[in-house]
C-alpha cells in the first residue's frame, strides 16, 4: 500500500489525539514530530520510533509529504502558510485561524497550490452524521436544527475570546449545520449572552440563526453551559422528507410532504449503537487517501473552504450578539479581509 509520509506539528493538548490517529492510519507513514519543547517532543519520538525536530526549519529538511498542525489558534496561519509554501498537504486543527483575513489567505494559497487541506471537524466522519448527510441529499433541507447542551466548562475555556466559552463546544455544530444544509451560508443572526453563571465575560449560551442561499434554507444552533442532562437534538425538515437524529438512532422519511388531513409518512430507522468514539483516525485516513489520489474526494471531510465558512459564521455570531443586527456574511468578510 502506498503511504503518505506525514509529520505532526504540535504535541501538547489535543495534539496527542492527532498523533495517535496519524500513527494508526494504515495509509500514513508517521515520520516526525515537531515541537519546540524538547521534553514534550522527545518522549513521543521515542515512543513511536520517529524523528524529533524542534523547529519547522528542521522539519522541512526531512522527506515529508504532509503535516498535521495542532497548536494554539494564533499560530495556525503562520505554520499553515509555511507548509503550503513547502508544497505539503495538511490537516489543521479547528478553528482554521484567528481571523477572517488569515483564513482567506490560507484558503487562497491552498487552492492555488492544489494541495489537499482539511480542517479537524472529525464529527463529520461519524456514521450518524454521514447517514444524516446521505438523507439530506435526498430530502433537500429547508430547516436544520442542532441542539447540543453541556455543563459548565473548565476555567481553560472561560474567557471573552470568540473561540472560548460555549463557542469552543459548538465549533463542530457551526460546521455541521452547513455540512447538512449543503448550501453556502449568507447571513447570521444570534444571541450569545455572557456572565450568566460565571463572571468572566465568556459566552455561556448561544442561539444562532444561519441563513443559506439568501434564506432558501435556515439552520438553528442552540447550546448552553446550563443544559447538562438535556438530550441532544438534530432535526432536519426537507422539501422531500424529514430526518431526526437522537443519540445513535436516526428516524427518517423520504417522499412528498403529505397534504393536510392525510396519514403521516412511514418512518425508517437506522441504528449506530456503539459508535461513540473519536473519529480523528477516520479523518486522517480519509485525508491521506485523497492526498495520495487526487481523483478521490476529500468530502465528507471538511476542506479549507468549509473551515473558512465555519470561522466566518463563528465570528459573525459574536458580532451579531454584540450589535443585535443580522450580519450579511459577504459584507462581513469583505470588511474583515
Amino acid at each position: 500500500m502506498e503511504k503518505l509520509k506525514a509529520a505532526m506539528i504540535g504535541a501538547g493538548g489535543r495534539g496527542m489525539s492527532h498523533i495517535k490517529s496519524l500513527a494508526a492510519a494504515p495509509n500514513i507513514e508517521f515520520v516526525a514530530i515537531c515541537d519546540m519543547v524538547e521534553e514534550v517532543g522527545v518522549p513521543i519520538a521515542e515512543e513511536f520510533g520517529i524523528e524529533y525536530v524542534s523547529s519547522t526549519d528542521e522539519l522541512w529538511k526531512l522527506d515529508v509529504d504532509a503535516v498535521g498542525i495542532c497548536v494554539q489558534t494564533p499560530l495556525h496561519h503562520r505554520l499553515a502558510m509555511e507548509a503550503i509554501g513547502q508544497g505539503k498537504h495538511l490537516v489543521t486543527e479547528k478553528p482554521m485561524a484567528g481571523s477572517i483575513a488569515e483564513a482567506r489567505e490560507m484558503l487562497d494559497a491552498v487552492e492555488e497550490k492544489g494541495l489537499c487541506a482539511a480542517i479537524s471537524y472529525q464529527l463529520r466522519l461519524g456514521p450518524v452524521y454521514r447517514k444524516m448527510k446521505e438523507i439530506c441529499e435526498q430530502i433537500v433541507p429547508l430547516q436544520v436544527f442542532f441542539a447540543r447542551q453541556r455543563a459548565m466548562m473548565s476555567d481553560k475555556y472561560m474567557s471573552d475570546a470568540p473561540f472560548d466559552g460555549i463557542m469552543d463546544f459548538i465549533s463542530h455544530d457551526i460546521d455541521m449545520v452547513p455540512f447538512l444544509a449543503g448550501r453556502e451560508p449568507t447571513a447570521v443572526y444570534a444571541t450569545a449572552p455572557r456572565n450568566i453563571w460565571a463572571d468572566v465575560d465568556a459566552i455561556e449560551f448561544c442561539s444562532a440563526h444561519v441563513e443559506f442561499d439568501g434564506g432558501a434554507c435556515v439552520g438553528v444552533i442552540s447550546s448552553s453551559m446550563g443544559g447538562a442532562g438535556v438530550p441532544q437534538r438534530l432535526d432536519v425538515v426537507g422539501e422531500n422528507g424529514i430526518a431526526v437524529a437522537e443519540g445513535n438512532q436516526i428516524k427518517f422519511a423520504v417522499g412528498p410532504n403529505p397534504p393536510a388531513g392525510a396519514a403521516g409518512r412511514d418512518m425508517w430507522t437506522s441504528n449506530f449503537i456503539g459508535e461513540n468514539r473519536d473519529f480523528t483516525l477516520d479523518l486522517y485516513e480519509h485525508w491521506a487517501a485523497a492526498a495520495l489520489d487526487p481523483s478521490k474526494d476529500l468530502a465528507p471531510a471538511a476542506s479549507y473552504r468549509d473551515g473558512y465558512n465555519a470561522l466566518l459564521i463563528c465570528l459573525a455570531i459574536c458580532e451579531s450578539a454584540k450589535t443585535g443586527e443580522k450580519i450579511d456574511l459577504a459584507e462581513f468578510a469583505a470588511a474583515n479581509s
